[in-house]
């Protein structure tokens, strides 16, 4: 029944995608261009509709745009859930034009010092927001201060926190580079604002994502009770670096050639290295390959992949040659990307 109910699911949110353009090419987007001076409780029901049809839990907001008048924005509000749907609702989208363009997470706000939000009846100027930082390893670890915080209930503390940091870096930049998220009552000694912020983690995306967008790899090394373990893992390591790769494949490869630590001598080396290129390849463009981590005579790749393509049989039939042991396959629907969260810096 659940493989049932996710393929209802996946059929619903593709009509619903489907109705929702339609509309929005025949009279939505003119209706939501008069926003302020037209009818905008009117306006708002029939967004919220057909936002509401494609899944819920997905939020929608009609903001200034950078290069066009307005951005209609239909973000997954956190729930990595509905990042893929988000995601596969912005690729469906019109090409944008000098009135209209389109973003699956709410975007950074150009004008801090002029933006408030509004928590719990409360307004909140964004420009008294100061935050702590800690590096650790490729994120950031933040507390956000804000005069009005000891006032505020823990969900309110946590929301103004989070939706302070969206308005500075971006939902998609939040989720990718933030760590740890807390607010805090007491300004940091060595704080500061916002716009700091941003400087702050462009600096880290400059080191870690190179000039054609591709990230960078790190290699980690631990100790584990059964010896030595060495890993490989993309940076960023997070989901919404790419939400439509949906689906994690684990390729669990045994070798033969083993030094005494456990890890490959060289001859399996050479041969794993080989196959590793050959399961990329087979993906043909449907995922990526984002870590992988060895220990104890076996490699573990972590794949993911776009949900409803065939890139698990194709991964399947890429190791049928293996002959060092048998390759075990595993694929699971993790939009969340949990199954490499120990492996985040």
């Amino acid at each position: 029944m659940g493989i049932f109910g996710k393929r209802e699911d996946s059929l619903r949110s593709a009509t619903a995608l489907r109705e929702f353009w339609a509309w929005w090419n025949n009279t939505g987007a003119a209706q939501c261009a008069a926003v302020g001076t037209d009818d905008t409780a009117a306006m708002a029901e029939a967004l919220a509709i057909r936002v509401d049809a494609i899944s819920d839990g997905l939020a929608w907001e009609i903001a200034g745009g950078s290069s066009s008048a307005h951005v209609l924005v239909v973000s997954p509000d956190g729930d990595p859930e509905l990042r893929s749907i988000a995601r596969r609702w912005l690729k469906a989208a019109p090409e944008a034009n000098l009135v209209w363009s389109y973003a699956d997470s709410r975007q950074p706000v150009s004008d801090l010092a002029g933006y408030g939000l509004q928590i719990a009846g409360r307004d909140v100027a964004v420009r008294d927001v100061v935050v702590g930082v800690r590096r650790r390893a490729s994120r950031l670890d933040v507390s956000v201060y804000h005069p009005l915080m000891a006032d505020l209930n823990d969900h309110e503390q946590m929301r103004l926190a989070f939706l302070a940091l969206d308005a500075a870096l971006g939902e998609e930049a939040t989720e990718t580079w933030i760590g740890e998220l807390a607010p805090a009552q007491d300004a940091p000694l060595d704080g500061f604002g916002l716009s700091g912020l941003r400087a702050t983690v462009r600096e880290l995306r400059e080191e870690f994502i190179d000039e054609a967008g591709e990230p960078t790899w790190l290699v980690l090394q631990g100790d584990t009770p059964y010896g030595p373990l060495v890993a490989s893992t993309q940076v960023p390591l997070a989901a919404a670096w790419a939400p439509e790769l949906d689906t994690h494949i684990g390729v669990s490869i045994p070798y033969a050639d083993q030094d005494a630590s456990g890890q490959p001598g060289p001859k399996s080396l050479g041969n794993l290295r080989a196959l590793e290129d050959h399961v990329v390849a087979r993906l043909e463009g449907q995922g990526r390959l984002v870590a992988h981590e060895t220990t104890r005579g076996v490699r573990l790749l972590h794949l993911y992949v776009s949900r409803g393509t065939p890139a698990a049989e194709q991964v399947k039939a890429a190791v049928q040659a293996w002959d060092e042991g048998r390759v075990r396959v595993r694929a699971e629907n993790d939009p969340g990307w949990a199954q490499v969260q120990h492996l985040r810096g």
